[in-house]
């Protein structure tokens, strides 16, 4: 098929950028695929004083791996909205697949969907989120307007479907749960026998670091540590005044920075579990992460996080926003390290986490 994905790729950072160039590899090797990305992504200051780029990856270098990549969109002209659409009329693909996660793409969206449906060519939405994180009444009511003007949908969660049917019930809507990002592993370099503990990726109040913490203060009298590895997007000082009001400062390792793709390794080879203490979310990149290490995952009953862990096989599932419910879980992987998660981790993916498996999906929406 001819297949067109518009989407941020590196050198933009990220895991939506880290997902949209792994399903762009899986389409390369499978289709003609024309990938269109972004010279101007989000204005900066709806990023933050945070860099939108890694510096360490080049657009030349990404360029090699494929028959049509183009960095040209501008997300806030409408001029260059115009000129995408030509360009995807000029090349006459079967699909345009449009990744969907923040309500900020709303605009251009709405100007691709309608000018793209006057062409007759078919958009699928690739749900990442239907809803944002930190959502409010004008983000929800933007989505709602979007998803309701959508035929093809393709979500990673059981909720999502529902939400997504609800909002719009004419849809063709497929689930497939969130695939694995799989890096190149190192062996581990150990100083100690302490139980390492990864909470990794942006650090945001809903993400839970102060249940994590509290729970770390629990069990102050037992041999863990914990790596908190990313960027501080709200005030780091209220964290690090819990260390030390909780008295753990020595077991703890601050890493306030972002983490390209050639360092991954360094941090998750190290880690026993990665931990995900979130208050609320759909699905999270930094399960599929740590499964593409091998890595168990204690995580909260939150969001589709039940479709991805398998209750002691691949991880461990607690009540949400409890230190100790956190604590009991860290407790029971430190009781049962005779289970053999990566083989575990590694079936369960290779079954259900596929790139493979979502560009199959993908294709249903291309079959007559």
């Amino acid at each position: 098929m001819k297949i067109c994905l518009i989407a941020p790729i590196p050198p933009f950072r990220g895991g939506i950028a880290k997902y949209c160039y792994s399903l762009a590899q899986e389409l390369e090797k499978r289709h003609d695929l024309l990938l269109l990305s972004y010279k101007r992504q989000y204005p900066g200051l709806l990023y933050g004083k945070k860099s939108q780029i890694d510096p360490n990856i080049s657009r030349e270098e990404i360029a090699t791996g494929f028959n049509r990549l183009s960095y040209d969109i501008n997300s806030a002209s409408i001029l260059s909205w115009h000129a995408t659409s030509e360009k995807i009329g000029a090349f006459a693909p079967d699909l345009v697949i449009l990744p969907w996660w923040v309500s900020y793409w709303a605009p251009m969206y709405a100007y691709l969907l309608s000018s793209l449906k006057r062409k007759g060519i078919r958009v699928v939405f690739l749900c990442i989120n239907v809803f944002e994180h930190e959502d409010n009444a004008l983000k929800k009511l933007l989505t709602t307007f979007i998803l309701r003007r959508v035929d093809s949908v393709i979500v990673h969660s059981e909720q999502e479907k529902h939400a997504l049917q609800e909002l719009n019930p004419m849809a063709a809507v497929k689930k497939h749960l969130l695939p694995l990002f799989e890096y190149d592993s190192c062996e581990a370099f150990r100083q100690d026998k302490k139980f390492h503990l990864l909470f990794f990726g942006f650090v945001r109040p809903y993400k839970g670091l102060d249940i994590l913490l509290n729970a770390i203060g629990i069990l102050k009298e037992y041999d863990i540590s914990l790596e908190i590895t990313g960027e501080f997007w709200n005030d780091k000082n209220e964290y690090t005044s819990l260390i030390n009001k909780l008295g753990i400062a020595n077991k703890i390792t601050i890493i306030d920075k972002y983490v390209p793709d050639n360092e991954m390794s360094r941090y998750f080879s190290r880690a026993d579990l990665v931990v995900l203490p979130y208050r609320k979310t759909i699905t999270s990149g930094v399960i599929a992460t740590a499964y593409g290490f091998k890595k168990p995952v204690l995580a909260t009953n939150v969001g589709g996080f039940y479709e991805v862990i398998q209750d002691g096989c691949t991880g461990k599932i607690v009540t949400s926003d409890d230190p100790q419910t956190f604590a009991d879980g860290i407790l029971w992987f430190l009781a049962n390290r005779h289970i053999n998660f990566a083989a575990n981790i590694s079936a369960f993916a290779a079954q259900q986490m596929s790139w493979r498996s979502l560009v199959d999906t993908i294709e249903e929406y291309g079959s007559p």
